[in-house]
């Protein structure tokens, strides 16, 4: 990310949490590099699904007729003789009424918006040849309970469960490196998640809004965004990795039951409002290698106290 882009986020968000809350993003392109760029395709109907074939895979582009005619997909792992290893940006988007998806062991992209909106989608199980899920991928899939995100992915993309409220179970597998911005924004269903130590980066506000009430982060992240905890109500227990060097700006804002942290000794700086809102924090000890500390970073806490040298 750019300076510019970084400066650009930052003053929005302080805007925002000065007036109402952050409000809601607008639908990002799939990200560059996943576009299908094929020049010659064929457009194949099998039962109600549309697929493109292409010389050596094939995609599905359009499965939104089961919104109406379907609860259940199987999706074939061929097509016209090759394999489907693609499903595409928005292919199920607005399926109202599925409730379950097959998703075959050749299918390799999960794209952007896939089942964007797919209310009723109790359980998906993600094969492990899948290597990217995408943007908003399963964005608003209230009804999804549980997810295993295999190994075999490389980053849950940005958004990519935001507003799954029921969400209650989410297993990270060792071999996924990144948890993208927004992934789990505004599950409040979601209690607790083990990440694992392959983690190396979390995006901004990943689990703002969520229902997290314990999480322990391993030493081999290495970069956090802004928000990550940002009104996240019932969080009582974080433990914070020895690799990270900043508790950046809101990642504890409006965290009104947590008590007491940890700052690890190999943070430097505490950023803007990082802990402000957290009405019953009552004692933080500040390691020497602290040498700064945002003016508002412990804001709206009357029962605090610092400790440190």
């Amino acid at each position: 990310m750019n300076t510019w882009t970084k400066l650009t986020a930052a003053a929005l968000m302080s805007a925002a949490l000065l007036g109402t809350g952050l409000t809601a993003k607008p639908l990002l392109p799939a990200p560059a590099g996943t576009e299908i760029t094929a020049a010659a395709a064929d457009e194949v109907t099998v039962g109600d699904l549309t697929f493109t074939v292409y010389d050596t895979y094939a995609v599905v582009s359009n499965g939104r007729s089961y919104g109406s005619t379907a609860t259940t997909v199987k999706i074939p792992e061929k097509v016209s003789g090759v394999p489907v290893t693609r499903i595409g940006d928005s292919a199920f988007s607005g399926c109202k009424a599925l409730t379950g998806v097959t998703i075959p062991a050749s299918v390799k992209t999960i794209g952007a918006s896939a089942f964007y909106g797919c209310k009723a989608l109790t359980g998906v199980t993600i094969p492990a040849s899948v290597d990217t899920i995408g943007y908003y991928a399963f964005y608003g899939c209230k009804a999804l309970t549980g997810v295993t995100i295999p190994r075999s992915v490389n980053t849950i993309g940005n958004y990519a469960f935001e507003n799954c409220s029921g969400l209650t179970s989410v297993y990270v597998e060792k071999g996924v490196t990144g948890i993208g911005e927004y992934a789990f924004y505004g599950c409040s269903g979601l209690q607790g998640i083990t990440i694992p130590d392959s983690v190396t980066s979390i995006g901004s506000m990943a689990f703002r809004k969520s229902g997290l009430t314990s999480i322990a982060i391993p030493d081999s992240v290495t970069s956090i965004g802004y928000g990550l905890f940002t009104d996240c109500g019932s969080l009582t227990d974080v433990r914070l990795p020895d690799s990270v060097t900043s508790i950046g700006m809101y990642m504890f804002f409006n965290c009104p039951n947590l008590t007491d942290i940890t700052i690890p000794g190999s943070v430097t700086d505490i950023s803007q409002k990082a802990f402000s809102g957290c009405t019953n924090l009552k004692s933080i000890t500040i390691p020497d290698s602290v040498t700064s500390i945002a003016q508002d970073a412990f804001s709206d806490c009357p029962n605090l106290t610092v400790k440190g040298e």
